[in-house]
């Protein structure tokens, strides 16, 4: 569950609802606890863990304050399509880029040129909670909300 600022209250992640999705709410994990939970039943999902790793990897690397998980891969789906996030960037990231730190300009390549096209930034705390709150309806015509995984960093 989450409360108003859209911290996550939960330290785990729980079971799928019978649609498939999360509870509501933000569920605070490790990035182990999240790639065994959601990367290892198959192929892609082994695939989509990888990017996983190297998202959370450059994320430590720029201090980013959180990062945010949605798309099939946190759902029960066999064969996720994608496995969304959202980095929650830094106060100092701009200076970071123009320092030439390497894991500043490559997360800004992917940013900035959408590759891949799943991840996506917040720069202050109104950018997290719009990201928070997108995500958080599935695409269903009844637009019901869903879970949520947040890493912790």
């Amino acid at each position: 569950m989450t409360v108003a600022d859209g911290k996550p209250e939960h330290t785990t992640i729980p079971p799928f609802r019978s649609d498939g999705c999360l509870p509501e709410g933000v569920h605070l994990c490790s990035d182990a606890e999240a790639v065994f939970r959601f990367g290892s039943g198959n192929l892609r999902r082994r695939r989509l863990a990888l990017r996983l790793r190297r998202w959370v990897e450059l994320a430590r690397q720029i201090g980013a304050r959180r990062l945010l998980l949605d798309g099939s891969f946190v759902t029960a789906k066999p064969d996720p399509e994608d496995v969304d996030a959202v980095v929650f960037l830094p106060h100092n990231f701009v200076q970071e880029i123009e320092r030439g730190e390497e894991a500043a300009l490559e997360l800004e390549g992917m940013l900035l040129s959408r590759q891949p096209e799943e991840l996506f930034a917040a720069e202050d705390e109104a950018d997290w909670l719009a990201w928070v709150e997108f995500f958080s309806r599935t695409r269903e015509p009844d637009r019901r909300r869903k879970g949520l995984v947040e890493i912790r960093l």
